[in-house]
């Protein structure tokens, strides 16, 4: 099994779901971090939130940072979660038995701080999984944030470079719950997260 593996598909088909459903127990040694939805009483989207990895098993013991805020009447991204947090959390990962990272490929890829740091785990020898966003989702943050030509070529290389790197595997998750991607997941588990 190669050490990283990052699965890909539409938004809410339940790749984070099939990773965490994978490592269960394990979540707790992960670095890296989560990305999670946060909704008001009725279900309406207020916005999303960093958090370490570990917070996967139970958010509420967490500090969280909301880096996207939709709880006003005009979308807002906060540059410095993943300027500060972020990058802290990729600094911190090389000290956890494997690394969680859900999810990446989106604006945070327009912070240099955030990317360097990235490219130094994803040159690392730690095992990684997590989830990349897939164009259409980052195409869709481009144009609802107004971003520019320089967002899709760093999104664009980030894929493409995951995709040519002989350690890592790109699956695509095709339906929820997709059999195939639950059970490479589970092997990837298997092999690289503590028991």
């Amino acid at each position: 099994m190669k050490k990283r593996l990052f699965l890909t598909g539409p938004s809410g088909i339940g790749k984070s779901t099939i990773i965490r459903q994978a490592l269960g127990p394990a979540l707790a040694y992960a670095g890296g971090f989560v990305t999670e939805r946060v909704s008001d009483g009725e279900g309406r989207l207020l916005g999303y939130e960093l958090l370490p990895a570990a917070a996967a098993m139970s958010g509420t013991a967490y500090q969280s940072w909301r880096f996207l805020d939709y709880s006003g009447s005009v979308p807002a991204k906060d540059n410095e979660v993943f300027r500060n947090q972020g990058v802290r959390l990729l600094q911190e990962a090389e000290y956890y038995p494997f690394v969680l990272l859900d999810e990446i490929g989106g604006f945070e890829m327009l912070i240099p701080q955030f990317r360097n740091a990235l490219a130094e785990l994803l040159n690392s020898e730690q095992p990684i999984i997590g989830v990349l966003k897939e164009a259409e989702n980052a195409a869709s943050i481009k144009r609802r944030f107004g971003l520019g030509d320089k967002f899709t070529q760093l999104t664009d290389n980030l894929r493409a470079v995951l995709g040519k790197d002989g350690d890592t595997v790109l699956l695509e998750v095709k339906a929820p719950g997709d059999p195939a991607a639950s059970r490479i997941a589970r092997a990837w588990a298997e092999e690289y997260a503590p028991k």
